[in-house]
């Protein structure tokens, strides 16, 4: 779910300094009990193969605790980063409401911008449409206020998701999560440049795949997936209620690659003459095996769907969704700025 302007008001930047600062207590702690450990865990009196064997559990412990620190340093630098951006967020949502309160304009908490002031009477038309442009301009300049804040706030909160360990909250280890950079740079797109993205990254990926582009098909948000690959992958829908988060581009990716897995399958035992090029030999390419493809075939034929009464382990575990949620989650994490920009500019020619 995406941060609102309702949700960036009601921020506070000094409780994740607070966390940030029981966190370093408890890494203190920690990395005392692990120096301990690794220096005297053994006792010296101890010969043969229990001091063998307590080496090795030793060892092994350090190791975790190691891990486990490196984890929580990892979480407490995302907690002071992200206190920085929310103390910029918390000026600037005070500079756009008193911007706002001093001209005579609201802003809800969806961030919409209205005009409250009572217009004056004016002697002649010119004065009507000038002091109309000049609200607008007004109203235009507060609306770009807003979509700054909202960049900064998704990147507060990408900032502290990206900071969650490794084996604390499924849904990060599972799909990832985009960086600060990308997250700010889709919050303050507009849904026709969003869309342009996703169109430029669907027909590129289309091109790498060998296949022919997909239509686009955007359901209503009421629908209860993120996406679905149609027609052997000849069709892409999508959920127009995640559009303004960049997790779409996980789904993209995730989608596209089912329609990868449906050429594979189809050009597995493609006939060919013998001096034209194996149509699989460009999937091999990109790592793709026969026995995957075969194993992806046998997978769709007895497709897992918890709309046909399985369950949601078993559709989760299938070998065409581990595989394309892996791909889902490598393109989100290694989307850049730069990239979404190239999107944006090839999707928009």
């Amino acid at each position: 779910m995406t941060v609102t302007y309702g949700d960036a008001k009601r921020w506070e930047s000094e409780p994740l300094g607070t966390a940030g600062d029981s966190l370093k207590k408890d890494l203190d702690a920690l990395e005392g009990a692990r120096d301990l450990l690794e220096t005297q865990g053994v006792p010296e009196s101890w010969t043969g193969l229990a001091v063998t064997f307590a080496v090795a559990r030793r060892t092994l412990l350090v190791k975790q605790l190691g891990r486990h620190i490196d984890g929580k340093r990892q979480m407490q630098r995302a907690l002071y980063d992200a206190e920085t951006i929310v103390a910029e967020v918390e000026r600037l949502v005070t500079e756009v409401e008193g911007e706002a309160r001093a001209k005579d304009f609201s802003i809800s908490s969806d961030g919409t911008v209205s005009d409250v002031s009572d217009p004056p009477t004016f002697e002649n038309r010119y004065e009507a449409d000038e002091w109309s442009r000049i609200r607008q301009q007004t109203a235009q300049a507060l609306a770009d206020d807003v979509s700054t804040i909202l960049g900064r706030a998704a990147a507060a909160d990408a900032t502290i998701a990206g900071g969650v360990p490794p084996g604390h909250v499924d849904s990060v280890d599972d799909y990832g999560v985009a960086s600060p950079e990308v997250a700010e740079e889709w919050a303050t797109m507009t849904d026709a440049e969003r869309r342009a993205v996703i169109e430029e990254m669907i027909e590129e990926q289309a091109a790498e795949a060998g296949i022919p582009t997909p239509t686009i098909t955007w359901e209503p948000e009421t629908w209860d997936l993120w996406g679905q690959a149609r027609g052997g992958g000849s069709e892409i829908a999508l959920n127009e209620g995640i559009l303004d988060d960049p997790f779409i581009l996980n789904t993209v990716a995730h989608e596209m690659r089912h329609a990868r897995q449906f050429e594979a399958i189809d050009d597995q035992d493609a006939w060919h003459w013998p001096w034209q090029d194996d149509p699989f030999d460009m999937h091999e390419e990109d790592g793709i095996t026969e026995e995957q493809a075969e194993e992806w075939d046998e997978n769709f034929d007895d497709y897992k769907s918890t709309g046909d009464g399985d369950t949601y382990e078993e559709y989760f575990e299938q070998p065409v969704e581990v595989d394309a949620r892996r791909i889902g989650k490598e393109e989100l994490e290694a989307m850049t700025e730069e990239e979404l920009e190239r999107l944006l500019e090839e999707g928009q020619r």
